[in-house]
């Protein structure tokens, strides 16, 4: 088993941390969410990688609201690790290519997407970079199998396939709450009884992290076009205001310690 650094502001990095431990590995993890008050994420990353006792061989990043924090981060991470350790980059808001780009060891990045509950997850989209070896390529299939996932190759776009799709769901049934065509609670029961959806895309979206849902939103938006991928002005009012989720105890709806108390009007 490998010693692995798990690096992210949101739910998606902790579940990655949470699958990997408990599939053997060693885990450290440095988590900077939203709502935290912080200085840059990059220089308390810095302060954290010079503390480490055990450099990793494995770093996953998952940094997906902020894209300027992401480069930080990426930049961080590139300076610190050695030149063999794999990087694992979220190719959620930034496709990998261009991740590759902002580092000197780009041959060592492979790019990756998926969406919380990743335990519930069977598969990983496995996203090459134009820059990533053939080893590492392979180093990444292996790491992923080992946490019980199937990799699944695509090629590198902003979003992967089934993430893009489900932030998509989840923007338009905000859309539809802000219209007010239907409570979140009756949008949500509509979505799993009318498409066998595991859930319905409003809580899917306060499971995610809205800030996360919105940061692939915009990411989407700058490659193909804003008017496509606009964030609803509800999703941005909930995020601006740091109702990110269930992660933040509100976002699409309240969570109370027994679950869900009310949706959001």
């Amino acid at each position: 088993m490998s010693t692995v650094l798990v690096v992210g502001d949101g739910p998606l990095a902790a579940e990655v941390a949470d699958v990997a431990a408990a599939a053997g590995h060693d885990v450290v993890t440095f988590f900077s969410f939203a709502q935290d008050v912080r200085v840059e994420p990059e220089a308390e990353l810095r302060l954290f990688l010079n503390g480490l006792k055990a450099l990793p061989d494995v770093a996953v990043e998952a940094v997906l609201a902020d894209r300027g924090d992401k480069w930080g981060v990426v930049g961080e991470l590139d300076a610190f690790l050695p030149h063999d350790t794999l990087l694992l980059i979220s190719a959620l808001n930034a496709s990998a290519t261009e991740v590759a780009g902002w580092v000197d060891r780009s041959e060592r990045v492979v790019g990756w997407a998926g969406l919380p509950p990743l335990e519930e997850a069977t598969v990983i989209e496995l996203v090459p970079a134009l820059q990533s070896a053939p080893d590492a390529v392979e180093r990444a299939r292996a790491w992923w199998q080992s946490l019980g996932k199937e990799p699944v190759p695509i090629g590198d776009t902003v979003g992967g396939v089934w993430p893009r799709i489900v932030v998509n769901l989840v923007n338009e049934a905000a859309f539809a709450l802000t219209d007010r065509i239907a409570s979140a609670e009756d949008i949500d029961l509509a979505m799993r009884l009318g498409t066998n959806y595991p859930r319905g895309p409003l809580a899917w979206g306060d499971l995610i992290g809205l800030d996360q849902v919105m940061g692939i939103l915009e990411a989407l938006g700058d490659v193909y076009g804003p008017d496509v991928y606009r964030p609803a002005p509800l999703l941005r009012q909930l995020v601006h205001a740091g109702l990110v989720g269930r992660l933040a105890g509100q976002g699409f709806y309240t969570y109370g310690e027994e679950g869900t108390d009310h949706g959001t009007a």
